[in-house]
């Protein structure tokens, strides 16, 4: 396995407090499950994981390259690569369901083989019906399964989750759940923080983050 991101002695300091204080690696095919209690900094490492934002101190290695605030053109690069759910990930209100997909998706290729891909995954997360109702008229989960296609759109090479279950029933959780664990068989990095791992049966590494640090 490669390594992608490499995170030497990584804080963030928030309101005068340092969060979290750690060092890993994560290479192709991992998949890491992040806990902790509320308020310790999880969803602000998974904008760290997606390069959103940057560590009051400490170093992070890009595919071997420590990066920095300069690197911009490899930061967005890295991006590309990244499928990301996140809590408060605002979808265009007043665009279709169709239309926040169509323009999350980077898909080169001919016209036909998009509006297929973009076919696909409408079906699979049951969007079809309502493809063309705009999203300010979406319940939550129903929001919450576009924001799902749109991670998924672009095939990426890692995902990044934060609790990507809420809002959905339990038929679409197992179905969601079992489609992470297929593509990190097949070599897809996962990055995520749930309450449902119970309906994880792969083998995956535990992140657990403590107490903030005064």
């Amino acid at each position: 396995m490669s390594e992608i991101l490499r995170i030497e002695n990584v804080s963030l300091d928030v309101e005068k407090k340092k969060l979290f204080d750690f060092s890993i690696t994560i290479n192709s095919g991992d998949f890491f499950l992040i806990n902790g209690k509320n308020g310790v900094g999880k969803s602000l490492l998974l904008k760290l994981f997606f390069l959103k934002i940057l560590p009051s101190n400490g170093d992070i290695y890009l595919y071997g390259k420590k990066i920095n605030e300069n690197e911009k053109i490899n930061i967005l690069e890295y991006r590309k690569k990244v499928g990301v759910i996140l809590q408060n990930d605002y979808l265009i209100p007043f665009f279709t369901v169709y239309q926040n997909i169509e323009i999350a998706s980077e898909i080169q290729s001919k016209k036909e083989h998009f509006k297929k891909r973009i076919d696909e995954i409408l079906d699979w997360l049951d969007l079809t019906k309502i493809s063309g109702e705009f999203v300010n008229k979406l319940s939550n989960g129903e929001k919450q399964r576009v924001v799902i296609a749109r991670a998924l759109i672009n095939n990426p090479q890692i995902i990044i989750a934060d609790q990507p279950e809420n809002y959905l029933d339990d038929g679409t959780k197992k179905k969601f759940f079992f489609l992470l664990e297929s593509l990190n068989k097949l070599g897809t990095t996962i990055i995520m923080t749930s309450n449902c791992h119970n309906m994880l049966s792969v083998n995956y590494k535990n992140l657990n983050l403590g107490k903030i640090n005064d």
